[in-house]
């Protein structure tokens, strides 16, 4: 089962982060400020623990449920932090949300449905925007177009890469989520729409923007049954 007790986390959307300045651990390197709404599911998560607080991002799936990674939160039960194995896990809002034309939920992918090499995806969040370079202004939502990236090429970077992983970066130029911009959703387009088909999960250890490393990516689809029997079971 997933994690649905709350660890006195604030859940805000795009409208309303903007406006929020948190300290920030996610963060999108190489983005562009994002139109208002274009992102309706993306959510920000200011979490708290007896060491302070930190944030991550995630996907609203429902008007009470957000998908994250695990390291954000209590993990899945088979979470290994270590080798950064089932980095994913659902959060249960105390208060529903209400959709609207900014507010609405993430479509998931169909189980057939195949993501290849090169094709282009998106990522999107609030935080840094360098290593230790806060996002300032207005801290508008920052977006990022990326691919893709070949798991045989991956694998090279991170040897520990399994079959519930994929990889993604504008590798040649630096551009990527950084701090893996952790519970944050990968888009991409599947038959003319858009589904999340990753959860940002881990990147290099030496930090963002280092040219040549894609960031890896918790895989939706082998989690579908997860998600779908921790939502209707509660």
């Amino acid at each position: 089962m997933g994690f649905w007790g709350l660890l006195s986390v604030i859940l805000l959307v795009q409208d309303a982060a903007e406006s929020f300045v948190p300290q920030a651990r996610s963060s999108i390197v190489g983005g562009k400020d994002a139109q208002k709404g274009r992102w309706p599911w993306i959510v920000y998560l200011l979490i708290t623990d007896d060491t302070g607080f930190f944030s991550c991002g995630g996907s609203l799936l429902t008007e009470e449920w957000v998908l994250t990674a695990a390291h954000c939160v209590d993990p899945h039960p088979q979470y290994q932090r270590l080798a950064q194995l089932h980095n994913i896990a659902l959060v249960k809002m105390s208060e529903k949300v209400s959709f609207s034309s900014l507010v609405k939920p993430m479509p998931l992918p169909k189980p057939s449905d195949a993501f290849r090499p090169r094709l282009k995806c998106f990522v999107a969040g609030w935080g840094e925007v360098g290593n230790n370079v806060e996002l300032s202004g207005n801290r508008t939502l920052q977006e990022l177009e990326l691919s893709i990236v070949k798991k045989s090429t991956c694998k090279k970077d991170f040897p520990g890469l399994t079959d519930n992983m994929l990889c993604a970066g504008s590798m040649k130029e630096g551009k990527y989520s950084c701090q893996g911009d952790s519970g944050g959703p990968l888009i991409c387009r599947s038959s003319g729409v858009l589904v999340q088909v990753g959860i940002v999960s881990f990147g290099h250890i030496n930090g963002c923007a280092l040219k040549d490393f894609p960031v890896v990516y918790t895989r939706v689809i082998p989690y579908m049954d997860f998600i779908r029997e921790t939502i209707t079971s509660d």
